[in-house]
């Protein structure tokens, strides 16, 4: 597995030489700083409305070289960083690496599909196409490559459509997701060949106003849900519900984000 590890991650850099040797220089830009404090209100366990507070910063630095990273508190606890990047452009594309997210398709509720998890990872794009290779230590042995996965898209506008797939190389299972898109309605389709099971989630926005549904191919409707997002005064605030179908449970949440 270690052979087949080093393989993907030497292929991986010999590709992003060959590219690079055909970056040209472009002017870099200055720095851009960010921040964002977050009150998210919900109900507890014990039934009582109780509040989180997340604050956020962040530096980024564009230009045919690029890096980026953030720190997030919870609660007044001591900031962490949360996400990280360090890239170059690359013709029509860029590669990177850090704990820079994934290439997975979104979703709303995200109750029931699958979505495997990225951690720190080599990322490149290449216009409609993406490919990460995700490191299993990241901190303590670079040779151990967990997952590759890659990610193609058709369309653009009113109406698009994603593949991805997702292969774990110690468990050497797949997973597989389709987004498609048109004009405000979506949908997304997974499928776990570590579980055998499809999973579903349909979602469509109108006037500020989000609605999804899922479930997975045993109970087709588990979870149904909304948000409505609106500007107050510089303010986002976003009310939203879940409703557990099966448990017969509503779980409301009110948003109230500043960002600068």
């Amino acid at each position: 597995m270690k052979n087949l590890a080093m393989a993907a991650f030497a292929a991986t850099m010999v590709v992003t030489s060959a590219f690079a040797e055909d970056a040209t220089v472009a002017p870099v830009a200055g720095p851009v700083l960010g921040g964002s404090v977050e009150l998210k209100f919900k109900e507890n366990a014990a039934g009582d409305w109780a509040a989180t507070q997340t604050l956020g910063a962040s530096i980024a630095m564009g230009g045919t070289a690029f890096a980026s990273f953030n720190v997030e508190s919870i609660d007044g606890a001591t900031a962490q960083l949360d996400e990280w990047q360090l890239g170059t452009e690359l013709n029509d594309g860029t590669v990177s690496i850090g704990k820079q997210g994934d290439v997975w398709v979104a979703a709303e509720g995200e109750h029931t599909i699958h979505n495997p998890k990225m951690d720190e990872s080599i990322q490149l794009n290449m216009g409609n196409a993406a490919v990460a290779v995700e490191f299993g230590d990241f901190t303590n042995d670079v040779s151990d490559i967990e997952a590759v996965a890659a990610a193609l898209t058709f369309g653009a506008g009113p109406a698009s459509v994603k593949g991805a797939i997702d292969y774990d190389l110690d468990t050497n299972k797949y997973t597989l997701g389709a987004r498609a898109d048109v004009d405000a309605i979506g949908g997304v389709l997974t499928y776990s060949q570590a579980t055998e099971k499809f999973a579903f989630e349909a979602d469509g926005t109108v006037f500020g106003f989000t609605a999804y549904i899922n479930g997975d191919q045993d109970d087709m409707t588990q979870n149904l849900g909304a948000s409505y997002a609106y500007d107050f005064n510089g303010i986002e605030l976003e009310p939203s519900v879940n409703y557990d179908m099966n448990a017969e449970d509503f779980a409301p949440a009110v948003t109230a984000t500043f960002s600068f």
